[in-house]
Parts: structure tokens; sequence; C-alpha cells
């Protein structure tokens, strides 16, 4: 509880976000998108692209569980989504993407490695 998430617009606009609140406390907790506000409501999914400016918040003293699931955007053809996914292989084949999950990987397998 009593936290947000400022502001913020997602990396692009390729895929649509859910949101299937699990837990929703009683009070202030919700979002908006755009201009657009809404409360979570428990087994109520919320579709939202986060292309658009958005943020999150619970001011509620209790814990709110939501599932996030991200699908396609519906205007992506699968040609697209296709040229999208090698584009991201290659990139990660080359190193350019990824290394932050690797060295999240190995950091936690050593604890040596961890940083205080």
């Amino acid at each position: 509880g009593n936290s947000t998430i400022k502001a913020h617009v997602g990396p692009m606009n390729l895929r649509l976000r859910i949101h299937l609140p699990l837990v929703v406390p009683t009070g202030d907790c919700g979002l908006r998108v755009g201009s657009q506000v809404r409360q979570w409501e428990e087994g109520k999914a919320l579709v939202l692209d986060d292309a658009y400016e958005h943020e999150v918040w619970n001011k509620t003293d209790s814990v709110r569980v939501l599932l996030l699931l991200d699908v396609w955007h519906p205007d992506v053809t699968a040609t697209e989504r296709e040229r999208i996914c090698n584009m991201f292989e290659y990139a990660k084949d080359k190193g350019w993407i990824g290394k932050e999950q690797e060295e999240t990987k190995q950091t936690a397998s050593n604890p040596a490695l961890n940083v205080v």
C-alpha cells in the first residue's frame, strides 16, 4: 500500500497491456491512462495501450495485486510481428540487449557477486 508509479509512457506501441486485478483494496487505488481515470475491480481486466502516458497509485494501507499480461497490439500484422521478433533476436545474438538479464541471473546464482 501507499505507493505510486509516476506518469510515464511505455517503450513502444507494439503491445497492449492487460491488468487483471486479483486483490484490490477499498479506497483510493487506481490508474490514469491519458485523461481517463479508472479504479480496478477484482477479476475484471483492464486493457490499455501503455504508449499513452499513464500512472498508477494505491493510497491505501493494503496490498494491491495485479496479473500483468502483454499481448501484441492488434494493428501489428503477422509479418511485422515476425520481423520484430527477428530484430530482437538479432540484437540479443549481437549482445546489444539481454545482458542485464544474464547479469541478474549470474548475480543471483553467485552470492559473492551481490553488491550491497
